[in-house]
C-alpha cells in the first residue's frame, strides 16, 4: 500500500513485483502468445544468470516483421494497425502471412531493445514519472546494481497512486 502523501513514495512502494519475462532464446512466436494471453505490451528480457538484459514489445515484434520481410509487397500482405504506447498513436504495419510464419522462431534477442530505462528501488515515485516524461516511455524497470529485476512501473500504477491519493483527501 502506498505511504501518505506527506511522505516520498518509492518505486519499490508502486512497482509491479509479479511480472511475466522472456528469455533472450524465446521465439517471436512465444512471445507474442504471451503478451497477447496476458494483455500486456511489452516484457523484459532475462538472461540464465537472471539478469536483465533487455526490453521486448509487440511493436518491436511487428517492426521487426515489417522490416525483414521480402515479400510484404506481394498480394498476400495487408495493413494492420496497432496501438504503440511508448509514442502513444496508432500506427500502420504491413503485415505479410508469410512473413508471421518466416518470423515466428526468431529468437527475442535478436528484437529486443537493449537500452535499459531503469532506477533502482529507491528512486522516488516523482524521479520514475519524470524519468518517464524525458524519455517519452510508459514502463521502467526496478532493477538493482546487478541487473536483477525487482519489479517494473508502468504509467496506469500512476493512475492507481493518484486514485488512492484522491480516494483520502
Amino acid at each position: 500500500m502506498p505511504k501518505p502523501a506527506n511522505q516520498n513514495i518509492l518505486a519499490q512502494d508502486i512497482m509491479q513485483t509479479d511480472v511475466i519475462t522472456v528469455a533472450p532464446t524465446d521465439s517471436l512466436q512465444e512471445t507474442m502468445t504471451i503478451l497477447t494471453e496476458n494483455h500486456v505490451t511489452g516484457l523484459p528480457v532475462i538472461d540464465s544468470k537472471s539478469r536483465c538484459v533487455g526490453v521486448v514489445t509487440a511493436g518491436d515484434i511487428l517492426n521487426f516483421e515489417q522490416e525483414h520481410a521480402e515479400f510484404a509487397q506481394e498480394a498476400n500482405s495487408d495493413m494492420a494497425r496497432h496501438f504503440d504506447p511508448e509514442r502513444q498513436r496508432w500506427e500502420s504495419v504491413r503485415v505479410s502471412a508469410f512473413a508471421l510464419e518466416e518470423f515466428a522462431e526468431v529468437p527475442v534477442s535478436e528484437v529486443m531493445t537493449r537500452e535499459l530505462i531503469s532506477v533502482g528501488p529507491t528512486a522516488t515515485a516523482t524521479e520514475v514519472a519524470q524519468l518517464m516524461l524525458d524519455k517519452d516511455i510508459h514502463r521502467v524497470l526496478v532493477l538493482d546494481t546487478n541487473q536483477r529485476l525487482f519489479g517494473i512501473i508502468v504509467a496506469f500504477d500512476f493512475v492507481g497512486l493518484w486514485a488512492d491519493f484522491k480516494s483520502r483527501t
